[in-house]
């Protein structure tokens, strides 16, 4: 494993072991596009890491397209051409009211670190550095990963923000191998949902193309469970089952809920 320091944040970029390209969805096109003439050695350094071909003819790709510029990644599904492209916003902030941070709550009054084991596009890796964390954002699905590393890398979170680590990788095999934190925390993908009810964000939208389904939610929360040193939160929505029985604390919103397991089930 190769390793990439930045000012704040350091980012690792496996160079042996299990193929990263195996835990893309098998029925997920992704290709990857330069979208000028500067950008063309950028978006074939990632493209080889992809094992993919980078093309310059943004009209010939089709699926989902990892659009590289200079300075700025995007995804962008060719099927809904007038549909914004996604980028990592690092700038977005979460307000919620007062009184009702409910992840504050989950997190616990003692949290100094946090091992987001799902990190996905880092909306929830973010605000944890914001929050003053030390956090470690696992990954598994390279194109959602690349795409963090590069906000990562960019990411100025203030003098009151933590510090970050991106690890690209399975969070099952991952988790023992990073420094031991007081919360870990887990964002399975939610069941699919019915016809009668609300679709989830484009972000989530696209992260479930290309990861698939989360079989192994369960036995990663197992692995956390040994690992973390005050406890576990699993975010789920509202009236979903529990992912691995009854959780010891519980914070419900008004469309997702927090699930707290706590080490060895004792207070903390």
């Amino acid at each position: 494993m190769s390793v990439v320091k930045l000012d704040m944040t350091t980012v690792f970029i496996p160079t042996s072991g299990k193929s990263q390209k195996s835990l893309i969805s098998q029925n997920e096109n992704v290709s990857v596009v330069a979208l000028n003439a500067q950008s063309i050695p950028r978006a074939e350094a990632l493209a080889l890491r992809l094992g993919i071909q980078a093309s310059c003819d943004p009209n010939a790709a089709s699926g989902l397209v990892l659009e590289v510029s200079q300075d700025r990644l995007g995804l962008r599904d060719t099927a809904q051409p007038r549909a914004r492209t996604l980028s990592i916003e690092t700038a977005k902030r979460r307000y919620p009211a007062a009184g009702k941070d409910l992840l504050s709550r989950a997190l616990g009054r003692q949290c100094e670190s946090v091992i987001d084991a799902t990190a996905g596009f880092g909306a929830d890796t973010f605000d944890f550095v914001r929050r003053g964390k030390t956090v470690f954002a696992i990954e598994r699905v390279e194109v959602a990963a690349i795409m963090l590393e590069e906000a990562a890398s960019a990411f100025h979170p203030g003098r009151e923000g933590g510090a970050l680590e991106v690890v690209c990788g399975d969070a099952i095999e991952r988790i023992g191998e990073l420094a031991t934190v007081d919360v870990i925390f887990l964002d399975p993908m939610f069941p699919d949902r019915s016809r009668h009810t609300a679709q989830p964000r484009k972000a989530q939208q696209l992260l479930r193309r290309l990861a698939g389904e989360d079989p192994d939610a369960g036995t990663l929360l197992q692995v956390a469970r040994t690992h973390a040193r005050r406890r576990v939160i699993v975010k789920r929505p509202r009236h979903a089952p529990p992912l691995g029985g009854a959780p010891d604390i519980v914070h419900n919103g008004k469309a997702v809920r927090y699930d707290v397991y706590l080490a060895d089930g004792g207070a903390s």
